[in-house]
């Protein structure tokens, strides 16, 4: 590529025509989407990540037209040798202006982090978080500029069919078995303790690098093929070799996505300690006052409360509770559920009719009514909590929860 090509093709770039519309995608996709992510910076940046799923085949689209303008141009690129640079400079100018609406959509979320009272504070796993899918965008360009050079007359049509089938492959894989190939970001739940793995990220880097590469080589020597020396078949057999050979890493790689992420939540104080994320420490106060009667009216049954809730808990057990964004920020009635789901495993069913059920129903009745939460009948009840003596109410209860903790999925 030399240097004056790029400068040229920033300037007559369609992405430059598009650049609205890629920006104005990635901000529709980040204000009318949920927004639970506005506590954790590194959930918001994965999460943006998924925009690629859109932009990807945006831009795949607007690449092929801009392939189709290139071929247009073969006889003279051909004539001077310079196919190949006048690709990549075309290819390299597209990815600016896309990246360009993407790192300010990313700005955006930030922003609204930042707004939301967490200051985005960056360490290096979040830095790093959005490489991938910017080189997923890399890929998308390339494809999109290959087939429309190759297009030929067919240049209009291959616009569209481009982001079409750019788009029908990103969902094929996503929903499929070969996900990481492109499961770049997108969570539905909070990242607390968790980051994307890097030898996953690292992989799908090497990948989309190296079919980004391939699909550039192919579309510039299309051009010029009655030119090709043997050094030029032997550079494609190269590409092609590492390019397959990083797709089977990465196939056969480990399918998880995140791995735990030590030192992520603060903890405070103590019966119950309550250990939260560090953009949800304001919340403390409004936890510790929704569950330290839940923990007082245990006590009333003589039986254990758990002595730690955790936002980074991966499930609730006897003694450690797990915090969601929905509990942390919900009203009291979510964080009774919460907590009665300790004293029973998470593969228990409560089936219609079932012991389980009655003990579900009576404890949750006992307690809701314990600490102020209006609770609700249930043909299942146990009467004596509704008309039975202290005494009799206390027995049901406590009978109760020893039956959930009985049932340890």
């Amino acid at each position: 590529m030399t240097t004056s090509a790029l400068p040229l093709h920033m300037r007559r770039s369609a992405g430059r025509t598009a650049f609205p519309f890629f920006l104005l995608l990635v901000v529709l996709n980040t204000l009318l989407r949920p927004m639970a992510w506005r506590y954790e910076p590194m959930w918001a940046v994965y999460q943006y990540n998924f925009t690629v799923m859109l932009l990807g085949p945006l831009l795949a689209g607007v690449a092929a037209w801009e392939g189709h303008r290139l071929s247009r141009a073969d006889a003279f690129l051909s004539a001077h040798h310079r196919p190949l640079a006048m690709l990549a400079a075309a290819w390299a100018a597209l990815l600016a202006w896309s990246c360009g609406a993407f790192l300010l959509g990313l700005a955006l979320v930030l922003g609204r982090v930042a707004w939301g009272g967490t200051p985005p504070t960056l360490g290096l796993p979040e830095l790093l978080t959005p490489l991938p899918a910017l080189a997923l965008l890399g890929l998308a360009c390339a494809v999109g500029l290959t087939a429309g050079r190759l297009a030929g007359d067919g240049g209009k049509v291959a616009a569209p069919m481009a982001a079409i089938v750019v788009f029908l492959a990103f969902l094929l894989l996503y929903a499929g078995d070969l996900s990481e190939f492109v499961m770049v970001g997108g969570a539905t739940s909070s990242l607390v303790g968790l980051r994307p793995r890097a030898d996953t990220q690292t992989s799908q880097i090497a990948f989309y690098v190296a079919a980004t590469l391939l699909a550039l080589l192919v579309g510039a020597w299309s051009a010029a093929r009655h030119r090709l020396r043997p050094r030029h078949f032997l550079a494609a057999a190269a590409t092609a070799l590492l390019c397959a050979c990083s797709a089977a890493h990465l196939a056969s790689a480990d399918p998880l996505y995140l791995e735990a992420r030590p030192g992520d939540v603060r903890c405070h104080g103590t019966h119950p300690e309550i250990c939260l994320g560090r953009g949800y420490g304001s919340y403390e106060p409004h936890l510790r006052a929704g569950l330290t009667p839940l923990v007082q009216a245990m006590a009333q049954l003589n039986l254990p409360a758990p002595a730690s809730f955790r936002q980074d808990a991966l499930r609730s057990t006897t003694n450690t509770g797990q915090l969601s964004p929905d509990t942390v920020t919900g009203d009291r009635e979510l964080l009774l559920d919460m907590f009665l789901g300790t004293y029973y495993g998470s593969d228990c069913t409560i089936e219609p009719g079932s012991v389980m059920e009655r003990n579900h129903v009576n404890a949750r009745y006992w307690l809701a009514e314990a600490v102020g939460v209006p609770p609700y009948e249930d043909p299942a009840l146990d009467r004596r909590l509704t008309s039975g003596t202290t005494p009799e109410r206390l027995s049901v209860a406590r009978a109760a929860f020893q039956g959930l903790v009985a049932c340890d999925g």
